[in-house]
């Protein structure tokens, strides 16, 4: 026992960093087996992010102002990407190989921004390991970049220059967090956090001079990256007034709001980490009660360790206030940015925040108990067990393990390639024989995003930013289904981002696959408003039995043995 707990002291200052390579080969071997078998969450990630990618590579360095594909031609503002230096990968390789690419380098920066940054801050090779191998593994979405998986390694480089070393290595990193991430889903935070702690040191008389390089050359990124936001904030500059001007914020109560976000974390910044709420609290009173006993360097971090949980509690009470009816009112009642910029994304930073703070609690009872290694290494594994099931449970690898051992049948899940389904759209186009330029479709039931991705032109898409004059014409098509059902118009009207045809018979569903045998008896759509928008054939989830009525042609039923969708083709008369 004697020379387990000295192999276990020694390994807690081996650099296990390379446990990092081992996650990687394991998460990714079953993706590669798979090949466009595998799947991955496709909610705003595969119906909507992933375009503004293929979009922006497709005519990157032509200055295009307009993507023609999309809703009869979208301003390039409303594709904005979440990583542009991603763009490029779209550009070098097939969709998916430049999305498996990117979700592995998310990965990798991931595990080692959070291995390095959590070493540095606890000394405890072990801590950094079990910290950066559970959040890695994280379901975070590729395509926002590393505006979740990204933050450690923005931290690890502020501390290098905080401690003047890694210098180079650490205005890198910052570059590469800039061209990862996007201003307003992550870096208007991570910059006001950046400010603070520049005060901070002022006010200390802490050195900063390369700090305050390292927040100007992000900032200076960001401003150079998203100058187009800021274009649109002069008068006359964004030529269309965007739809968002009529969107409604919802209110929520308070505390209900509050507690759920400091249990849970918030959409599309998934931190799985409830099951270490309790822990963390235990490791924090421990260490008041061991305070006392503890070495200057562990003093230091439990009260970092106890600043980092009073962070996160402000965070979920200002996400609450964010929420509640007093400021979604004031917003409700203005215009422009302080209408539709969503300053509650702060909490973008609570993944990475959790898992720092559950290695910081941790590090001045692992480094100060004179308990035996390796009694110490069983508590620490009996706390990180929960949430490791739970990621596991909530895991890429988990889906596409479970996905190659019992297929789409058994688990449910839509693969890459039923999703976008290039054989259907193959015969699809067949059908229709014509240039796709030369006409534009709409969608019943069902994304647009595979007919977008495989080339088709569409009146309908998903955009967080296009023409509120659009939204007025395309609405005028559904017009009449709207008012058979108020909850399917409250949501196009108070939010609209996704521009499709919401009905009274499918409501707003928009992923009806062909197992769902859906049938449209009595639409009430406006055809000529359809026309108008340069519409002439509609791709249909279910068939459509009053056709005749709306002036339409039914020109056949198609779907593959591989595809999701089973589509309904109808030309407009």
């Amino acid at each position: 026992m004697q020379k387990v707990n000295r192999l276990i002291g020694r390994l807690d200052g081996f650099p296990l960093w390379i446990v990092g390579i081992l996650l990687m080969a394991v998460n990714f071997l079953p993706c590669i087996i798979l090949g466009e078998g595998c799947v991955f969450p496709y909610h705003d990630q595969l119906d909507e992010t992933i375009l503004s990618y293929v979009f922006h590579a497709k005519y990157l360095g032509t200055g295009a102002e307009v993507f023609p594909e999309m809703m009869g031609g979208v301003n390039v503002s409303g594709m904005q990407p979440s990583a542009v230096l991603f763009i490029l990968l779209y550009r070098m390789f097939p969709v998916f190989w430049a999305f498996l690419i990117q979700y592995g380098i998310v990965f990798a920066v991931g595990f080692f921004g959070m291995y390095f940054c959590a070493k540095e801050i606890t000394g405890s090779s072990i801590l950094a390991c079990g910290a950066a191998g559970c959040f890695c593994l994280l379901p975070v979405l590729p395509v926002y970049g590393l505006s979740v998986m990204g933050v450690p390694l923005l931290l690890y480089a502020f501390l290098c220059l905080y401690q003047r070393k890694h210098v180079f290595l650490s205005f890198f990193s910052i570059l590469l967090f800039g061209l990862t991430t996007h201003l307003i889903l992550i870096g208007y935070v991570v910059l006001g956090f950046w400010a603070l702690a520049l005060i901070w040191m002022a006010v200390n008389r802490k050195p900063v001079k390369l700090p305050v390089t390292g927040f100007l050359v992000l900032l200076v990124t960001y401003l150079g990256v998203n100058y187009r936001l800021f274009l649109e904030r002069v008068p006359g500059q964004s030529g269309f007034v965007s739809h968002r001007e009529e969107q409604v914020n919802a209110a929520s109560p308070f505390w209900n709001t509050a507690w759920d976000m400091f249990r849970n974390g918030g959409e599309h910044a998934q931190s799985l980490h409830k099951y270490l709420l309790l822990p963390i609290l235990i490791m924090l009173v421990l260490g008041a009660v061991l305070y006392r006993r503890m070495e200057k360097p562990e003093k230091r971090r439990y009260l970092a360790a106890a600043a980092g949980m009073a962070v996160l509690v402000g965070i979920a009470l200002a996400y609450g206030v964010c929420k509640s009816s007093l400021v979604t009112d004031f917003r409700n009642g203005c215009s422009g940015v302080l209408r539709y910029f969503q300053i509650d994304r702060f909490y973008w930073v609570y993944p990475a925040c959790w898992y720092l703070e559950f290695a910081l609690s941790a590090a001045p009872l692992w480094n100060t108990l004179k308990t035996a290694a390796s009694l110490k290494l069983i508590v620490l594994a009996a706390i990180l067990f929960p949430t490791m099931w739970q990621i596991g449970a909530n895991s890429y690898l988990y889906r596409n393990v479970n996905q190659m051992n019992n297929g789409s049948a058994v688990t449910g899940f839509i693969s890459w390639e039923s999703l976008y389904a290039e054989d259907l759209m193959e015969d699809l186009e067949e059908a229709i024989g014509r240039e796709k330029s030369e006409y534009r479709i709409a969608h019943l039931g069902m994304s647009p995003a595979p007919a977008l991705l495989h080339g088709f032109y569409t009146v309908d898409g998903y955009s967080n930013n296009y023409s509120l004059e659009y939204k007025h014409r395309f609405r005028k098509v559904m017009e009449k289904e709207l008012e058979k059902v108020p909850e399917t118009a409250a949501y196009f009207d108070n939010w609209g981002s996704r521009c499709y045809l919401f009905n009274s018979e499918s409501g707003t569903a928009w992923m009806l696959g062909k197992d769902r045998h859906i049938v449209y008896r009595n639409l009430e759509f406006n055809m000529e408003a359809l026309k108008a928008l340069g519409c002439e054939y509609l791709f249909s989830c279910g068939e459509i039995l009053n056709g005749a009525e709306l002036n339409l042609e039914f020109v056949g039923y198609f779907e593959t043995e591989t595809s999701y969708w089973g589509v309904w083709l109808y030309k407009l008369l």
